[in-house]
């Protein structure tokens, strides 16, 4: 199977869940023993020196890149106002990559064409024009509903309509465009049934699998410790932490005088760098997810908004940590509370998770292990990618 692959930036470094998931397709695809092709943005944003790529990159068939100044314009925002456009996915449309795309199909031919998540979606017209393969999407998010909770809850009335007007628009781009590939490949249960709900098109549910870790590195774990980790530049981690640090952390302080919040994540917002203190340690990027994780005691997820799954939280589970999330967070993975994850949706049931926890380490533990046991039985990504082989071996087929 030959399968080209079009992301909106270069899935790496793994240090945030959207390339963690880019890069699985890569390596899924690539275990199968596709010949794997990948057309990538290498962003204004998310820029990657490509002299820095691990090795797997030189098993692709081939590996082309093309810079696209995606960074937020504040002149461009304000003429798409005058337009019927999204300007979300407008800052993904790209002359060169188009070009680049055109080259790339002229010269090889594939048997499917995947799309990682909306803001590739506008080549899917030059995929079709130059290519008889089967297009597919694989869908991270449902992205309106993300901007759907943002402009909602958003305060200030003139930014709160100019939110709205940006979702509607994506909204309205967002339903139409998928409803033209051949496949839908959600990442999540809620993704699907949005889905099969609006008649989106055919879906093949792929939830994001984990490589289970056979031996876990010698650590020690520092017992009252927190941690949150992700981009920190993604509008519903910020909104969740900003929530957790002022409704949650704060009431803490006399409870759990001993205790350290830290938060990693690249791109960290400004307005969370205020917070830094003796209890509240904001520690940027992280060089290895796992060990920073395995030294820290339990994950804090209280996202507010956003959809797709929580990569961190499989990746967490995976190493036994015990997880205190929203319902929110833990949206996608049908684990049970107080079994494999601590649940809690207000400042007072946060607080008494923390205290369980702290007050009860080997019971928290034990969840953890839980956890860590039903991850490796719900989202082992071998089984994953095996039965996902069968589906695009269907598809393809159906095109010849």
């Amino acid at each position: 199977m030959k399968i080209l692959l079009l992301t909106h930036r270069i899935p790496y470094p793994l240090r945030d869940g959207g390339a963690i998931a880019m890069h699985q397709s890569i390596q899924g695809y690539l275990d199968l023993g596709y010949s794997v092709s990948l057309l990538a943005m290498n962003t204004a944003r998310h820029w990657v020196e490509p002299n820095d790529l691990p090795p797997i990159y030189s098993n692709l068939h081939r590996f082309e890149t093309v810079y696209v100044n995606n960074a937020i314009n504040p002149i461009a925002a304000f003429f798409n106002l005058f337009s019927d456009k999204s300007y979300h996915v407008d800052r993904f449309i790209n002359k060169a990559f188009n070009q680049a795309l055109t080259q790339l199909l002229q010269e090889e031919t594939y048997d499917l064409i995947q799309f990682e998540s909306l803001y590739t979606s506008p080549y899917l017209e030059t995929a079709r024009r130059y290519s008889q393969a089967p297009c597919i999407c694989r869908m991270h998010n449902i992205e309106h509903h993300i901007w759907q909770h943002l402009s909602d809850h958003e305060p200030n009335f003139v930014k709160r309509k100019y939110l709205q007007l940006l979702t509607q628009r994506l909204k309205n781009y967002e339903i139409n465009v998928l409803k033209s590939f051949d496949l839908l490949l959600p990442i999540s249960p809620a993704e699907q049934d949005y889905i099969n709900q609006e008649q989106l098109g055919t879906c093949y549910y792929v939830p994001f699998g984990i490589d289970i870790h056979e031996t876990i590195p010698e650590h020690n774990v520092e017992p009252l410790s927190c941690y949150h980790i992700g981009s920190m530049d993604w509008a519903p981690n910020v909104e969740g932490i900003e929530w957790f640090l002022h409704h949650v952390w704060l009431k803490s302080a006399d409870l759990f005088p001993n205790a350290t919040f830290y938060i990693a994540g690249k791109n960290m917002a400004p307005s969370l760098r205020k917070h830094e203190s003796s209890h509240v340690h904001i520690v940027g990027e992280v060089d290895d997810f796992i060990i920073f994780s395995l030294e820290k005691n339990i994950l804090i997820v209280p996202l507010q908004s956003g959809g797709g799954i929580r990569i961190k939280i499989l990746e967490a589970m995976a190493l036994g940590k015990t997880i205190i999330a929203t319902t929110k967070g833990a949206e996608g993975i049908s684990c049970e509370n107080g079994r494999h994850i601590l649940l809690a949706n207000s400042a007072d049931e946060f607080i008494n998770a923390l205290h369980f926890c702290f007050q009860e380490p080997e019971k928290a533990r034990a969840i953890g292990k839980q956890a860590q046991e039903w991850v490796a039985k719900h989202f082992n990504r071998q089984v994953i990618f095996a039965e996902l082989n069968v589906r695009l071996h269907q598809l393809s087929d159906s095109r010849e």
